[in-house]
């Protein structure tokens, strides 16, 4: 199991851990290679324009980035720079897996999660991991889910926000949904652009207005499908703050009092499922972060970064932000995390 970062346990610093980081698996880029996506479509890649794809692989044929995500030295050098004793690290299983068939998509989250682990077992101080499952097949997802848990030591898991377009509450996914439960793991709910955009493959907004939408419409439907009910004890992590919905909930009630559909599955108004959800930090303002904290609980946000894709500031933003006392910025930046994932520290 994790424990405290060796280097750090004299600082006179606050301890941190960093829920949301991601790295590559060069193995699985192999394989990827030799098994392209065929698929068009919402939930392919051709949400893309040509000119953030473009970006995107000019980004990793920078040396600088392709070393933060795929050197374990470099890693850890950066961790220290930036303040953060222990890392959570994800291989951001790609989209394209998505569209495998059974087997391929089983063996591609195989390579990804051996991988995962083989990072986390060079400094088992320093990281713990998350696995990816091949959700288009539910029941395989859950068996690897079990093998990751179980046999790797993975934390949890990380998933898209839909899979192939199909909403996470659907009832295809219960499977997978109650093995999360069962297995008593968080999984955390992460987009890859989004879909049905013609009108945001302009600016980057696929990213910017696409992928809050998509962690909205993700948590939408485990409230509204029911999942949240069938399953009270399952743990979902929403990405960045968790999109807009902690942020816009009431207009949500009003329907739920006035229309008969949204009552269809849920006892409760939308807004009072949020609490359920736990939610990393990054959410870029203070003032936005302390609204997320009153709504979903001091108890349900953790400090993330999105390294090394975003920004390696996130411990320095909570420990910035001058509303927060010390006890919450250390239940915010450790504590609350230590708790979910069970790391000892």
């Amino acid at each position: 199991m994790a424990g405290k970062a060796k280097s750090k346990t004299s600082s006179r610093r606050p301890f941190a851990i960093d829920v949301h980081s991601h790295i590559r698996i060069p193995e699985l880029l192999e394989f990827l290679a030799k098994n392209p996506v065929k698929a068009k479509g919402p939930g392919s890649e051709d949400w893309f324009s040509p000119k953030s794809v473009a970006d995107l692989k000019g980004l990793d044929a920078n040396k600088a980035r392709w070393a933060r995500l795929t050197n374990h030295k470099t890693r850890l050098r950066e961790m220290d720079r930036t303040g953060v004793d222990i890392q959570v690290v994800s291989s951001n299983f790609p989209v394209s897996c998505y569209w495998m068939d059974g087997p391929k998509g089983l063996r591609a989250s195989r390579i990804s999660n051996d991988g995962v682990a083989d990072w986390v077992a060079k400094s088992p101080d320093r990281f713990v991991g998350l696995a990816s499952v091949a959700l288009q097949h539910p029941k395989s997802a859950a068996g690897e889910l079990e093998r990751s848990v179980k046999k790797l030591g993975m934390r949890g898991a990380w998933i898209a926000s839909n899979i192939r377009a199909k909403d996470l509450g659907e009832d295809r996914f219960r499977p997978f949904w109650a093995k999360a439960e069962e297995l008593g793991v968080p999984i955390f709910v992460h987009p890859l652009g989004t879909t049905d955009i013609i009108r945001l493959k302009k600016y980057f907004l696929f990213n910017t207005i696409g992928q809050p939408f998509e962690e909205t419409m993700a948590m939408s439907s485990l409230i509204h499908e029911g999942v949240m009910d069938t399953y009270p004890k399952l743990k979902v992590v929403i990405c960045h703050g968790g999109g807009y919905l902690p942020y816009y909930a009431a207009r949500g009630d009003r329907s739920f009092h006035v229309r008969a559909e949204v009552r269809a599955n849920i006892k409760k108004p939308p807004s009072a499922y949020l609490r359920k959800f736990y939610y990393d930090s990054i959410v870029f303002d203070h003032k936005i972060l302390n609204n997320l904290i009153s709504v979903s609980g001091l108890g349900k946000v953790m400090m993330g970064t999105d390294y090394p894709l975003v920004r390696d500031d996130g411990a320095a933003f909570i420990r910035s932000n001058r509303a927060l006392s010390k006890e919450a910025k250390d239940r915010i930046l450790w504590k609350n995390a230590a708790k979910l994932m069970k790391i000892k520290v």
